[in-house]
């Protein structure tokens, strides 16, 4: 019995000690720029395959089209 009670407690520890997901994701330190300038000519490799800007573009982040958006009305 005092067998299976410590396998029982170190399993609830083992259990225990481990972080979450929701823990492990807040520690993320992700980092987007909110702003990519893609110089004219210069090839991009994209996840579709290769891109070549035609003229200088700019992209902007999701956060920030949406503040520059709001911006303008």
């Amino acid at each position: 019995m005092k067998k299976y009670l410590a396998v029982f407690s170190l399993f609830l520890y083992s259990c225990s000690s481990k972080p979450s997901p929701t823990q492990i994701i807040g520690k993320l330190n992700i980092y987007q720029p909110s702003i990519i300038v893609l110089e004219e000519g210069k090839q991009v490799e994209t996840k579709e395959g290769f891109y070549t800007p035609q003229t200088e573009e700019v992209w902007h982040s999701d956060k920030r089209f949406r503040e520059l958006e709001r911006r303008g009305y």
